[in-house]
């Protein structure tokens, strides 16, 4: 069976895919009777015409010629953001073709609108390369865990960031020489927002929840938050704690609710997520009946994203790339109504009676202490004071920290970093 296909893009991720068929594409016509034909790549870059000359592939500056070539199977878009690139994919599922995608932005803002397409026109929609690369996750879960029902998900979905926590954790470097760090190595774009801020990851998990949910939240409303305030001081005090700080994308099911948020948490040391080093992946599902289960693999770069993108060419050739037949009505739990416990870190003067007053405000908005450790004063004579506090209302606690870092004694803001008992 020969697919003939279009590739939108020749960026990064284009030309590792365009190389992987060429070198891969005779194992997996083996393994599932599928041979991948490129027809024809396309970029708004004229000058990637001489990339795709050096790669033997046909090229063209309109994509509109792929997208009307009635020889052509399946459209692969690899150009990320809104538009074009959503007009181009569901031009082709209107054409008649099936679509693979690596643009997680576009499916967490119109993934709902792009399979109902899909859908009413019964063509497939391959998007395994939109959430942690290399890592087969979505059709783990749609395939895989088809009877399981999915409880938790605590996943690293974006390895920018993991790298930054864990080299900074290693080299006991800040938080800005690691990211310039990451940048010189390719690891960080040159505007490193998406990344940072925990906007990749909300895009990622926008798409798992509908994978294991099926629901599409709107990404605007659920809560995230990136890494740029972790400092060194939180790296090393939470490892004295036995915690490690990741970028954790958070999804809790609870009967007809469910709480979605990406913020940095406190992870044991000793759970496989506190282990993640480097620019990698991982998420841990809590499932029934199967259990705890993780996956972690290379989650960015071309060549392990194209070995996504191959898969779902295959998988839409085959039909195996179904959409969810339903998706459901659950609410979203609004971040202030959480409860989890938290770690705080106060820089305070060196003066008696400061923790009597931070713990008479806490304990008016009933929020437990579980521990306390007072370190050595720094050479503008703060205490840094770290806190654990015992499960709490996310409100009533940004409400006691708003005191708090109103007192004289205080030098604001404060340091406020939830923990996940996993």
């Amino acid at each position: 069976m020969i697919k003939k296909i279009g590739i939108i893009g020749l960026g990064t991720v284009g030309q590792a895919t365009v190389k992987s068929i060429k070198k891969y594409s005779s194992l997996a016509a083996r393994r599932t009777s599928v041979k991948i034909s490129i027809k024809g790549v396309c970029d708004a870059d004229s000058s990637k015409r001489k990339i795709a000359k050096k790669l033997s592939i046909p090229f063209v500056s309109d994509a509109k010629s792929l997208i009307n070539d009635p020889e052509i199977d399946t459209i692969v878009e690899l150009i990320g953001g809104i538009n074009p690139a959503k007009n181009f994919i569901m031009d082709s599922l209107n054409r008649g073709k099936c679509v693979v995608t690596a643009n997680k932005a576009l499916l967490a803002k119109h993934g709902k609108e792009i399979f109902a397409l899909a859908k009413k026109v019964k063509k497939s929609v391959g998007f395994e390369a939109s959430v942690c690369g290399a890592i087969p996750i979505i059709k783990s879960i749609s395939q895989g865990l088809v009877c399981c029902d999915i409880k938790k998900i605590h996943g690293i979905l974006n390895g920018t960031t993991n790298y930054i926590l864990y080299k900074m954790g290693q080299t006991r470097a800040d938080f800005y020489s690691v990211l310039r760090e990451a940048q010189e190595k390719g690891l960080a774009e040159k505007n490193p927002h998406f990344d940072i801020d925990g906007i990749d990851s909300l895009h990622k998990l926008c798409i798992l929840s509908y994978i294991c949910f099926g629901v599409w939240p709107t990404p605007e409303k659920v809560y995230a938050q990136g890494i740029s305030k972790i400092s060194l001081l939180d790296i090393v005090y939470a490892e004295e704690l036995n915690y490690r700080i990741k970028l954790l994308a958070i999804a809790k099911k609870e009967k007809n609710s469910l709480d979605l948020r990406v913020h940095p948490a406190l992870v044991p040391i000793g759970h496989s997520l506190s282990e993640v080093s480097l620019a990698y992946n991982a998420v841990h599902l809590d499932t029934a009946p199967a259990g705890e289960l993780l996956f972690e693999g290379v989650g960015a770069g071309g060549v392990a994203t194209s070995s996504a993108v191959i898969s779902d060419i295959i998988g839409v050739s085959l039909g195996t790339n179904e959409c969810l037949k339903n998706t459901r009505e659950l609410s979203f739990q609004d971040i202030k109504n959480i409860k989890t416990r938290y770690y705080i870190r106060l820089m305070a003067k060196d003066e008696p009676g400061v923790l009597a007053k931070v713990s008479k405000i806490l304990a008016n908005f009933k929020i437990s202490i579980a521990s306390v450790k007072q370190k050595e004063r720094n050479k503008e004579k703060l205490v840094p004071v770290i806190m654990l506090t015992h499960d709490a209302r996310e409100e009533n606690l940004a409400k006691a920290m708003r005191q708090i870092d109103q007192l004289s004694v205080i030098k604001n803001p404060s340091q406020i970093i939830r923990i996940e008992d996993l």
